[in-house]
């Protein structure tokens, strides 16, 4: 681990690593590689926190050592995206296999209308195979321009699994569910009613955070810095090129003082600055004063 000069430092980082591995320890629950688990009540996450504090950095490392199937949902995709993705993962499964969709950033595609909120929620309900209870998504639109377009494109897998969803005696889709973990990561605070808009979206929030493991991630400026000096320490932020150990501990002191000056304190803008020390040896830190608002 990292050492520097300053005691608030040291003790911030040190907190970092009781952060990240509070934080992992949640990320391999919802992600259905814990190892102390016999039973759960869901298997769907919302975790929940402000850009910064390594929602996506977390689950994306976690996914990436354990090997996990998955696929990512994120804002801008269109329904008939999502629709060709999670069919196509859904039909490759194999009969013992679970597939992990992780939902980036879904303030936009989840939490930000009523129709599409009340869509996901039944998309994300509980599996009862004795009452024959099985939780679809669903796309009820007609498909025979796509599949053609699929088809014309050489996709027949794709066009395989799209067919074999297909409703026999209704136009569209309708995946079956039971086989897919999701995991959603969004920044607001869904237990703040100030952040769910209308009334509308309120009342409908509630029975969505019920039927999901919910965990609010909220950090103050020296528990962020602390778990970014952290993982820095552990980590390289490129395969391509290191950093020394001198170079860290001036990326992380110069941000320091600097934190709120920053446009943003995610993991990305360490791995901005990092590239910037890299590429430019000789004039990083005028490129790094582009990080800076105004």
């Amino acid at each position: 681990m990292l050492k520097f000069s300053n005691s608030k430092k040291n003790n911030a980082i040190t907190a970092g690593k009781d952060i990240d591995d509070n934080m992992r320890e949640y990320l391999r629950d919802a992600l259905g590689i814990s190892t102390n688990k016999t039973v759960e009540a869901t298997r769907h996450t919302i975790l929940s926190g402000p850009p910064g504090v390594g929602k996506t950095y977390g689950a994306m490392d976690e996914i990436n050592k354990a090997k996990i199937k998955f696929i990512m949902i994120a804002p801008g995709m269109t329904p008939i995206t999502i629709t060709c993705k999670l069919a196509n993962a859904v039909y490759e499964l194999k009969k013992d296999e679970e597939l992990v969709v992780l939902m980036d950033d879904a303030d936009d595609v989840i939490f930000n209308d009523y129709k599409e909120l009340n869509k996901w929620k039944l998309t994300m309900a509980d599996v009862d195979y004795a009452m024959g209870l099985i939780p679809h998504y669903t796309h009820p639109v007609n498909m025979l321009g796509t599949i053609t377009a699929l088809e014309k494109a050489g996709k027949d897998q794709l066009v395989t699994a799209l067919q074999s969803y297909q409703l026999p005696d209704d136009i569209g889709v309708s995946i079956p569910m039971d086989k897919v973990r999701f995991v959603v990561l969004c920044n607001r605070d869904l237990e703040d009613p100030k952040q769910m808009g209308s009334a509308k979206m309120r009342s409908a929030i509630e029975p969505v955070v019920d039927r999901n493991n919910y965990y609010r991630m909220s950090l103050d400026k020296n528990e962020q810095w602390g778990w970014l000096a952290y993982v820095l320490s552990s980590t390289q932020p490129f395969e391509e090129a290191s950093l020394t150990d001198e170079q860290k501990l001036e990326l992380l002191n110069w941000m320091y003082p600097r934190w709120e000056e920053l446009r943003t304190t995610s993991y990305r803008t360490v791995k901005k600055l990092a590239a910037d020390m890299i590429n430019f040896p000789d004039r990083y830190e005028d490129k790094w004063n582009l990080q800076l608002k105004g």
